[in-house]
């Protein structure tokens, strides 16, 4: 990695939300869920990142660690590679952030202990399931010693498509575990900031009218509209490259039930994401200094 005096700085990383998880968003009966996301895109993600010499930060949802034997397997994998395993809570609830102090605790200790058991390291960073954060995640995190919080996302585009999604199902009868933030967090800061004694390291949206710059967002514009959004990526003085393993994985190759076909990471076919996500972190790495999100912290904070 290039450590040329004023280069900008990026940080790669991905949520590893497992496929029971989209079907609880979308009101579907999570009974055909498969590991595919663990054994398949965060395999082929891990393999990606190793390609190009980048070392990424996944966050986990802890219980799968106990759920899988195949999830522990490639998480400690993932740790000796020497990527960083941040937290993405215990189970994943979409109401994370509604729970009262003693319920999040819970849920960030219990996770903080199995990602030490399965890697033997400390997990040190957080992302909230939903981009949804508050004041009381953010101090029990600093009171448990995290380092960072990289739950913000600043992005009026997303939150409205949410809202609509959401209000839709509702029209329809059907019931979404996920949640809407308030309203001012799409304005709030999109560069790295301190609130509630936390370091927040916001997802990166594009600058103007803050476009979302994530894996999903950049499966949604291709080739084509990367090549506009490129240079608004350049003028960045720090990227925060969020993706999802669900990025990495295939309908049909991977056996994944087609009515997750609502997820526009599955519309595309694999081997034109790994073109398009080569494409994305070659720039990347020629371009910034890439690191984990816990190395770059203490040079954001």
């Amino acid at each position: 990695m290039s450590e040329q005096a004023g280069q900008a700085l990026a940080a790669v990383n991905v949520d590893i939300d497992s496929l029971y998880l989209y079907y609880r968003i979308h009101g579907l009966d999570e009974a055909k869920a498969t590991n595919a996301v663990w054994e398949r895109g965060v395999v082929r993600f891990a393999e990606l990142f190793g390609e190009l010499g980048l070392r990424a930060t996944f966050f986990v949802v802890a219980q799968d660690l106990e759920r899988w034997p195949a999830a522990r397997r490639i998480c400690g994998e993932l740790a000796r590679a020497g990527h960083e395993i941040g937290s993405h809570t215990w189970s994943h609830p979409y109401d994370f952030t509604r729970k009262g102090r003693t319920a999040v605790e819970l849920e960030l200790r219990r996770a903080r202990e199995a990602i030490a058991d399965a890697t033997g390291q400390r997990a040190v960073g957080f992302r909230a399931p939903g981009y949804t954060i508050t004041d009381l995640v953010l101090e029990v995190l600093a009171e448990q010693g995290y380092a960072y919080d990289s739950s913000l996302f600043p992005c009026p585009p997303y939150y409205l498509a949410k809202a609509a999604v959401l209000g839709s199902m509702r029209l329809r009868g059907k019931q979404s575990q996920s949640i809407l933030d308030h309203p001012r967090v799409m304005w709030q800061s999109r560069l790295p900031h301190r609130r509630a004694g936390m370091l927040e390291l916001p997802v990166t949206v594009l600058p103007g009218v803050r476009f979302p710059f994530i894996g999903t967002s950049l499966l949604m514009m291709g080739r084509r509209g990367y090549a506009l959004a490129r240079p608004l990526m350049r003028r960045l003085p720090f990227v925060n490259l969020e993706f999802h393993g669900i990025d990495l994985c295939d309908l049909e190759t991977d056996g994944i039930d087609a009515a997750l076909l609502q997820q526009p990471d599955l519309r595309v076919p694999l081997a034109d994401k790994l073109v398009l996500f080569r494409r994305v972190l070659t720039d990347l790495r020629d371009g910034f200094q890439v690191d984990t999100l816990a190395k770059l912290a203490p040079r954001l904070g």
